[in-house]
């Protein structure tokens, strides 16, 4: 048996993180139990560094789609005051919104800096079993994750946020959370046998391991991460609080021989890793590097085991938390193998056809085009639509800034200005009347 060859190609993108808009106008104090407004939004691409937010690399997480994560742990993190965790949903027709399920998270007052952590547990079985995430306790953000294939593991529902620190004061009752996935993943595309001949066979069952790839890990959602970090590295290291040794030994039992496995039942869900070096003892792979792996298969009634390693390709070295690699094999006795591998966008066809812009407005950029069409006369309906619903709503999903506003502005009859709990900055003079609902309005002051 030969060592395979490998060969890779890889396609990064630059990942975003949000920056909410500078408000310099003095707010009111936080109400009196005021609810904390959530808005969820999930990484759909790769993840190397923070970039400049794009809201087009996001999907809204959502209650009727594959775009669901089920419940939502919260976090709220004061300084001196106790964590807060509280559970959350999406809400019910509502793209990105969340909801509380029982009792909600408020803002601790109007100047006070709040840090809020999010992660999802998705647990398989009743009770769960070792599979999942399993965490520590009600209120604990530590927790432990047991890696391997989606239908075992449910790990594409997990996901991790972190938005702070901001006050009431500066940044409005409404927090954007954007998530990010702990975990890479590998789907395996294709085995294929070539025989002495050189005839090629399908493989559609096998075994691969990965005998130095983490089978378990724990992880704090609070662990610090810099601006510099990946915004999904939330693992414990030695020495952190909570940490505990890893087990090792991960066991990929691929299988599409049945004609009802679904595509996403046997991608492989890992701890984000470096493939090592490409140092071989004789003609085959070093069995000590973490991206060295076994495939076993049936072949012509005959069980073989043939050897391989991700180390020593040209173009990627490692696996980071939200990256998702599809791989290619061919396996061959008396010969060498291959293997290819690709770094892809981290998405599913579902997800696609969630358009993170449904019409509304979601940057300056489209308030600033809306402030226009608004002030024409006549209306420009046709133009006009691109930014609402059909029943005519227009959302906000930022706060906007239409300080050149010096003047009265009538909403259109028949439309509707639907804020979703953020504001407007209108100038000196300027107001605005007409239907409006959850929107709060600021005018700047006098000089």
């Amino acid at each position: 048996m030969k060592r395979i060859t490998p060969y890779c190609t890889a396609c990064l993108l630059l990942a975003g993180c949000f920056y909410s808009c500078d408000k310099s106008e003095e707010l009111p104090l936080a109400p009196d139990e005021g609810q904390v407004l959530f808005q969820g939004g999930v990484k759909n691409s790769q993840v190397v560094t923070r970039g400049d937010f794009d809201p087009k690399d996001f999907v809204l997480i959502n209650s009727s789609s594959d775009a669901m994560f089920g419940e939502i742990s919260i976090c709220r993190s004061v300084a001196s005051k106790e964590d807060v965790v509280a559970e959350y949903v999406s809400a019910d027709g509502m793209e990105g919104r969340l909801s509380a399920v029982s009792t909600p998270l408020i803002w601790n007052s109007s100047n006070s800096a709040h840090t809020f952590y999010a992660w999802t547990h998705p647990s398989v079985g009743e009770p769960p079993t070792q599979s999942g995430v399993e965490m520590d306790g009600s209120e604990s953000t530590q927790g432990r994750v047991t890696f391997g294939i989606q239908k075992e593991t449910h790990l594409e529902q997990f996901i991790v946020a972190k938005e702070g620190p901001l006050t009431y004061k500066d940044n409005g009752l409404y927090v954007k959370l954007l998530f990010y996935r702990p975990v890479a993943k590998i789907q395996l595309e294709s085995v294929t046998h070539i025989s002495a001949s050189g005839s090629q066979t399908p493989v559609k069952k096998c075994r691969i391991d990965f005998p130095n790839l983490y089978r378990t890990a724990r992880f704090d959602a609070k662990h610090e991460r810099t601006e510099t970090d990946n915004p999904g590295n939330v693992w414990l290291q030695t020495g952190d609080p909570g940490y505990e040794t890893p087990q090792v030994g991960l066991s990929w039992n691929w299988d599409i021989s049945a004609s009802d496995v679904l595509p996403g039942d046997y991608i492989l869900y890992v701890h984000p890793f470096q493939f090592g070096t490409d140092e071989a003892d004789g003609s085959q792979p070093d069995e000590t590097q973490p991206g060295y792996f076994t495939i076993t298969a049936n072949i012509n009634g005959t069980e073989k085991v043939y050897f391989a390693s991700l180390a020593g390709l040209i173009d990627i070295r490692e696996l980071q938390a939200g990256q998702f690699m599809k791989m290619q094999l061919s396996i061959q006795d008396g010969g060498s193998g291959g293997l290819g591998c690709q770094i892809v966008d981290w998405n599913t066809s579902p997800e696609q056809t969630i358009s993170h812009h449904r019409a509304g407005i979601y940057s300056q950029a489209d308030a600033e085009i809306l402030l226009q069409l608004l002030q024409n006369n006549p209306l420009d309906i046709e133009a006009l639509s691109h930014y609402c619903r059909a029943d005519n709503t227009i959302y906000l999903y930022t706060p906007i800034d239409w300080s050149s506003l010096t003047k009265p502005l009538t909403i259109p009859e028949d439309y509707t200005l639907n804020g979703q709990g953020y504001f407007v900055t209108l100038g000196q003079g300027g107001s605005l009347s007409g239907k409006i609902t959850n929107l709060e309005i600021h005018t700047l002051p006098e000089p």
